[in-house]
């Protein structure tokens, strides 16, 4: 992923957003996890960023992986991808959000991570 930079909401017009949801060079996201919930309540991040090249070419939310993105993306994201998702389907189902560390996480995000290995 290309690297994020965390801006305050005031800072961004809707022209703003617009211009860079639209720009295949930009990504635009925000989250509450990993947040406190009094972060988040009291200053929520929007992060921008370089995208990476293959920006747009998996499809629809929820469509899979298309040709377009296997052809641009290296094959390692390609293997992990695939990896993430049997994680992902697996933990179907799982609903709602935990505090983990003192901070909010989807909860099938930890189930995700115990399966994977990674210690939550």
């Amino acid at each position: 992923m290309g690297k994020a930079y965390r801006l305050v909401r005031p800072q961004l017009t809707v022209q703003d957003v617009m211009d860079i949801k639209s720009n295949p060079k930009l990504r635009l996201t925000t989250s509450p996890f990993g947040l406190t919930p009094q972060e988040y309540e009291t200053n929520a991040p929007v992060y921008i960023g370089k995208a990476v090249n293959w920006k747009g070419t998996k499809g629809p939310r929820g469509g899979g992986m298309t040709k377009a993105f296997i052809d641009k993306a290296p094959a390692a994201v390609v293997s992990g991808l695939r990896a993430a998702i049997a994680i992902s389907k697996s933990c179907a189902g799982i609903k709602g959000t935990t505090l983990w560390n003192g901070r909010v996480y989807p909860r099938k995000c930890i189930e995700q991570k115990k399966k994977a290995g990674k210690g939550a």
